[in-house]
């Protein structure tokens, strides 16, 4: 009688791990379709029974769907649990560099660069050198020379069923006149086009403050303010009520 009891809580045990498992399989499936809101209801659910044996990659998933909801602090937060819960996990360390280096922190970015050189995952080594090479890019400034080639290479694209080049700096009217036009050929183009605008700032004084990740970029003035070349495009995109001009005056913000 013992041994039917015993054999039934450990077949329970098992069974809670292993639905508790196909949930978070199941979150992740979510997130790679698209539905990161989804993901994070369904994983929030799974966590409160979760057995310490599925941590690490209960808080990777949900650091990924945080990641992709734009909450980046949460999302290092859960990165981190992973490095202390699974110390040879490579995969949280590449994610917590990747992270760093978006919000500009270099030197944090380069240390868990450093971290993952005593890891055994060749995958991850390689995704890692890829990083290093981008990142000593952005911290030499040849980064930023890459933008202003970009942009200038954008400045003479014939564009348009006219064929009109924007020029430099750019005729933003011609590009704001492209993008109501024919937005699917523009779109292609969407860095071009944000690295021509944020030039454009530049030759009026600002700076570019690049990020690992190019559309985090942002344009930087002396008096402290910044704009967002990206977002601005990408607000032109989706609404034709503001043209480019108006959209760069009003996303002018004060640096925190």
């Amino acid at each position: 009688m013992f041994w039917k009891i015993f054999e039934a809580v450990i077949r329970l045990f098992y069974f809670r791990r292993f639905r508790a498992a196909k949930k978070i399989g199941v979150a992740g499936q979510l997130l790679t379709d698209g539905n990161p809101q989804k993901a994070l209801v369904l994983l929030e659910k799974t966590g409160a029974s979760l057995h310490q044996s599925l941590l690490p990659i209960y808080a990777f998933t949900r650091g990924k769907i945080l990641d992709a909801l734009g909450r980046e602090d949460e999302a290092q937060e859960s990165f981190r649990l992973v490095v202390l819960a699974d110390p040879e996990n490579a995969r949280a360390d590449l994610e917590l560099a990747i992270l760093c280096g978006k919000g500009f922190r270099f030197d944090e970015c380069a240390q868990w660069l450093d971290r993952l050189k005593e890891k055994d995952d060749a995958e991850i080594q390689e995704q890692a050198n890829g990083i290093r090479s981008l990142l000593a890019q952005v911290t030499s400034g040849k980064r930023g020379m890459e933008f202003e080639k970009r942009a200038l290479q954008m400045a003479k694209k014939n564009i348009g069923e006219s064929g009109t080049p924007p020029g430099f700096p750019p005729d933003l009217e011609i590009l704001d006149w492209w993008i109501s036009k024919d937005p699917d050929a523009a779109r292609e183009l969407f860095d071009e086009i944000a690295l021509l605008v944020g030039q454009s700032e530049v030759a009026k004084g600002g700076s570019w403050k690049v990020s690992l990740s190019i559309d985090r970029s942002v344009i930087v003035y002396e008096h402290g303010n910044e704009i967002s070349p990206f977002e601005i495009v990408a607000d032109r995109f989706e609404s034709d009520d503001l043209s480019l001009s108006e959209l760069i005056e009003k996303r002018c913000r004060r640096t925190p």
